[in-house]
């Protein structure tokens, strides 16, 4: 089954479980992937983060309640979640503009729709992708635990005063990596990011305070990207995770995935890179709790 398929039965299951606590081992069995990944995917193919989505169902499926039956409303702050009244008052208000009690006396509210996926490549763009091995290596850098609404260079700023960027290549080839591993799964969808570069000389690189990442011999599909990032990195992420991935038969195999950094200017339209995801194929993936 590919993975927009199970996704979406995923996403049956949280919808019956928004009054409820959600069982991780639950989406790993329907989608194969642990929460924290299953979490992180689903906010590359949304665009919203999976506690952001969820809290914004919960506020829907309240103000219908509270339309449409006779509840009261500290009945249904506890029923989705919410310790008190006026906790649940103030995120209400947040996103419907109104208060609970206003909507029960017939006031408009905000409607967030259930998400659906399917595979779909915009504006039919094929992107150049590439399957291939590359061998172990070493990444020395700096990282921090971010979100996916994180100033990314302030990790780069704190590496860049550790090690020059012209200095890079006194370590080893001085290829540049933005490194994503260790997904979370908290109120934010925290993970790891390392800022960093290829290394060789691996006791120079930990006398200067730097973080080292061993990274095993691994297949990886290897998008090239044309374009100003972020943006280029999120559309290519999009293509490999709503197009590749079903298409081709492949998922993401969990283990670190690098945004590899070309020459140039970033913010230019022109500029080069190319997106580093491993993979394993669908077939051969065996789940493990």
């Amino acid at each position: 089954m590919d993975i927009m398929k199970t996704f979406n039965l995923a996403i049956d299951y949280i919808e019956d479980k928004l009054t409820e606590e959600i069982d991780e081992r639950e989406i790993m069995k329907i989608t194969g992937y642990s929460y924290p990944m299953f979490s992180r995917i689903f906010s590359v193919i949304s665009g919203y983060s999976l506690s952001e989505y969820i809290r914004l169902r919960k506020m829907t499926k309240a103000a219908n309640e509270l339309k449409n039956s006779d509840e009261r409303v500290i009945d249904i702050a506890f029923k989705y979640g919410y310790n008190s009244q006026d906790s649940f008052t103030l995120a209400f208000k947040n996103f419907h503009m109104v208060t609970p009690g206003q909507v029960k006396r017939g006031a408009k509210y905000q409607y967030f729709p259930r998400i659906y996926f399917s595979i779909s490549v915009q504006g039919g763009n094929q992107m150049d992708i590439k399957i291939e091995k590359k061998k172990a290596f070493k990444v020395a850098g700096v990282k921090s635990d971010v979100t996916k609404g994180s100033n990314f260079s302030k990790v780069w700023d704190e590496l860049i005063e550790k090690v020059p960027r012209e200095k890079f290549d006194e370590f080893g080839s001085g290829q540049i990596y933005g490194v994503g591993y260790d997904y979370l799964m908290d109120e934010e969808d925290s993970f790891i990011y390392l800022a960093g570069f290829d290394v060789k000389d691996e006791r120079k690189a930990k006398d200067l305070g730097l973080e080292i990442l061993n990274i095993p011999e691994k297949e990886y599909a290897i998008l090239s990207l044309k374009g100003s990032m972020p943006e280029c990195i999120h559309e290519g992420w999009k293509y490999i995770i709503s197009y590749f991935f079903p298409k081709e038969g492949y998922r993401h195999d969990e283990s670190p995935d690098f945004e590899v950094y070309g020459n140039g200017n970033p913010t230019s339209e022109d500029y080069e890179m190319e997106l580093w995801v491993p993979i394993v194929r669908e077939s051969d993936y065996k789940i493990t709790s």
